[in-house]
């Protein structure tokens, strides 16, 4: 942007020799632009998280012309090692008050359909929760679910390690793990948050 604005000084100052030399008269100078208002910034933070052993509260303040709202979520990010980009997402929230806990998970594009993602949480035989896909982007599938209460006790109640299974492009069923610890502290800290 500076660059172009340099570039811009030349032109008009060979131009205005250029009147100069052929005797024309300059152009009055126009007045000088008022510089741009700067939005006013609220005192409250518009993104924070806070971490519960291997989960994060995330919480947003959404600010549009008919509402002001804070949306927040527990959720733990999946990655392999060495590499920066996520292999998978779990979320756990609600998008508004007086609405139920949603179960939301982003994998791969790279998926089978027709399929689900399967979540299992908590003892060996647990029954998994399964999460039936909504919609692919070209950065990941999302599939959803509202738990039940009965479910979410489960999983606060967890001591071993979860899993995901979900069955990639080639048709091959995968098992990611998810952790356990901190989900119970971060969904009171969730429950605590103002929508």
């Amino acid at each position: 942007m500076i660059l172009g604005l340099a570039t811009l000084g030349v032109v008009v100052a060979s131009t205005g020799s250029g009147f100069a030399q052929n005797g024309a008269a300059k152009p009055a100078a126009a007045p000088p632009a008022a510089p741009p208002s700067i939005p006013a910034v609220s005192s409250e933070p518009t993104v924070t998280t806070a971490s519960f052993g291997d989960w994060t509260l995330r919480c947003q303040r959404i600010v549009d012309a008919a509402r002001a709202a804070r949306v927040c979520e527990v959720a733990q990010v999946l990655q392999a090692q060495g590499q920066q980009a996520p292999l998978a997402q779990v979320a756990l929230g609600r998008l508004a008050n007086g609405e139920p806990v949603r179960i939301t998970a982003v994998m791969p594009a790279s998926v089978s359909f027709p399929s689900s993602v399967q979540i299992f949480m908590g003892e060996k035989d647990a029954k998994p929760v399964d999460l039936p896909w909504r919609r692919c982007l070209p950065t990941g599938c999302f599939a959803d679910v509202v738990p039940g209460d009965d479910m979410l006790k489960q999983w606060r109640k967890a001591t071993e390690q979860g899993r995901i299974l979900f069955k990639d492009a080639a048709g091959r069923e995968l098992a990611l793990p998810l952790s356990s610890r901190g989900l119970d502290q971060a969904l009171d800290a969730l429950a605590k948050e103002r929508l």
